[in-house]
């Protein structure tokens, strides 16, 4: 560790061909790496393949200040430094000149975002960081219009679930008239202590509540195409969405001058996260055996099955399935668990 008091502590905004914009007390600095670290950095890609890692649970970040955060990351040590930079990084960097830097340390990471390769397999993972230090996933659905599809929420919460990131579950277009079923969905989410936000960005509904639980956090918004997630951001930030192209409901793909991340300065405090690559969600990789501890209501049983290489879906002396047929475990979740294993798209 570097302790030089001429040193900023900075956060990376985003970065394309080695040139990075870091975010400091001083403004942002537009650096790239000292040649050093560019060495060690190529050293380690080629000498080290990518194995499976776990990744430090964001929840400790979350009830944490920007400086706390940033104290917290420099003086952890339980997780090695990155071998590759990415949008999210806390950096070391010294100022060359006014608005340019040398990034000298990338500090360890509290949590990352982490993309599964579609060639990845049990014995080999490609990985690829989208975002480090995120701290939470908001996943957007409305009430109406469309009327939301919780198979692909549950979807949703396995990946968060899986990359161990917070999750906070939105129903926006609350104003409208809604079946039953989202509001049993909504109670069912809340037992389970997932957080369930309700809002309108035409009544004002939520807002306020949903501002205060991005406040000094790193969030990433996400959900289907149409449920009003541009106007959720310009509620909370007004104008953002449609100034920096963060969110495009008409595609559900968001516009971008690039393909990488992003990190959006919120004015209450805390960031906005975009990533291209992270767009499509759900279309993310989980190993089946790994899938059903993604479901929170399936941990007090797993280990518990008459066979220990059960898939909980037809075998005899399974926990899970007993616990469905006792009530304990919710029967749609259940049959959510199924169709994800078994690859169905819903």
């Amino acid at each position: 560790m570097i302790n030089d008091p001429a040193m900023l502590t900075g956060i990376i905004l985003n970065g394309a061909h080695g040139i990075y914009d870091v975010h400091t007390d001083d403004g942002i600095l537009r650096c790239t790496l000292r040649g050093k670290l560019k060495k060690a950095f190529a050293q380690a890609q080629s000498t080290k393949p990518l194995g499976k890692s776990r990744q430090i649970h964001s929840d400790k970040l979350l009830h944490m200040t920007p400086s706390q955060r940033t104290e917290r990351i420099e003086h952890q040590n339980t997780t090695p430094p990155p071998t590759r930079l990415s949008v999210g990084d806390y950096v070391k960097i010294r100022r060359i000149d006014a608005t340019n830097g040398l990034i000298e340390e990338i500090l360890p990471r509290q949590s990352a975002l982490i993309r599964k390769d579609a060639g990845s397999t049990p014995k080999k993972i490609v990985q690829q960081t989208m975002l480090a230090n995120l701290d939470q996933v908001v996943l957007v659905f409305a009430c109406g219009q469309p009327d939301p599809h919780f198979g692909m929420l549950d979807r949703y919460l396995t990946i968060c679930e899986s990359a161990e990131l917070h999750s906070l579950i939105c129903l926006n277009k609350a104003d409208m008239v809604h079946p039953p079923y989202v509001e049993e969905a909504a109670r069912l989410y809340s037992r389970l202590n997932y957080t369930v936000i309700w809002t309108s960005a035409q009544t004002g509904e939520g807002i306020a509540e949903l501002a205060l639980l991005l406040k000094d956090h790193t969030s990433f918004f996400t959900g289907p195409s149409g449920v009003g997630k541009s106007s959720l951001v310009n509620a909370i930030e007004p104008g953002m969405a449609i100034r920096t192209g963060l969110i495009s409901d008409v595609t559900g793909k968001g516009r971008h001058t690039t393909t990488g991340s992003q990190l959006y300065p919120l004015s209450s405090g805390g960031w906005l996260a975009d990533s291209a690559g992270i767009r499509a969600l759900t279309g993310w990789n989980i190993l089946p055996e790994e899938l059903a501890a993604c479901f929170v209501e399936f941990r007090p049983y797993l280990g518990e099955c008459e066979y220990s290489d059960c898939v909980h879906i037809d075998e005899e002396g399974c926990a899970i399935q007993q616990a469905v047929q006792d009530g304990a475990i919710d029967e749609r979740r259940y049959k959510s668990y199924v169709r994800i294993y078994n690859g169905e798209e819903r």
